[in-house]
């Protein structure tokens, strides 16, 4: 597949616990609880306040990066939460043959290797099914559970980007890493 023209079907992932998947009509309730939760509002950019309608709108962004190509937005689950939403990983193309990836774990998931192991599948289905050379992660600087999780997976920190996350209407300073094919764990 030529990464700079990325066009794929709707895949499933799974490594045999950790399954990503695609959104559910079930797992609004569950999404606007997550991103409700004081760490998600401090670390991502879900708008606030949060409710229904802001749900809906992130299953037609999910539609919308699988669709166009640009983007693939999994819904994270497992047996031991009962199939339920336990958050989102997507990974973000850049038209180069390169990605970034971005994540969040609903509170009743954290903890348990559920993004650990998010992560680990979506970057090796990046490299080995879409052919990528390079994969990135960043976070606003102090958010340390995304850097730990980066760190597990073999994201090698690359330094800091001054003012590179926009968060409602405030810009932080971002840590970024990134992943080249053979360095993934």
């Amino acid at each position: 597949m030529d990464p700079s023209e990325p066009r794929w079907e709707r895949v499933e992932l799974s490594d045999g616990r950790v399954r990503l998947r695609a959104p559910r009509d079930s797992d609004l309730d569950d999404i606007v609880a997550a991103c409700q939760d004081p760490e998600a509002v401090r670390w991502t950019s879900v708008p606030q306040p949060y409710g229904p309608a802001e749900a809906e709108g992130f299953l037609r962004i999910v539609e919308d990066g699988w669709t166009s190509g640009r983007a693939a937005i999994f819904f994270i689950s497992t047996a031991e939460h009962d199939g339920r939403y336990c958050g989102a990983i997507d990974l973000r193309l850049d038209g180069e043959g390169g990605g970034e990836v971005g994540f969040a774990v609903a509170p009743w998931a954290r903890g348990s290797g559920v993004c650990t192991a998010a992560l680990r599948l979506v970057c090796r289905w990046g490299f080995d099914t879409l052919g990528l050379g390079r994969i990135e992660w960043l976070a606003h600087v102090g958010n340390d559970a995304s850097r730990r999780v980066a760190d597990k997976v073999g994201f090698v920190y690359e330094g800091v980007q001054r003012a590179k996350c926009h968060q409602r209407g405030v810009r932080y300073d971002a840590w970024v890493a990134g992943l080249l094919p053979g360095e993934l764990r």
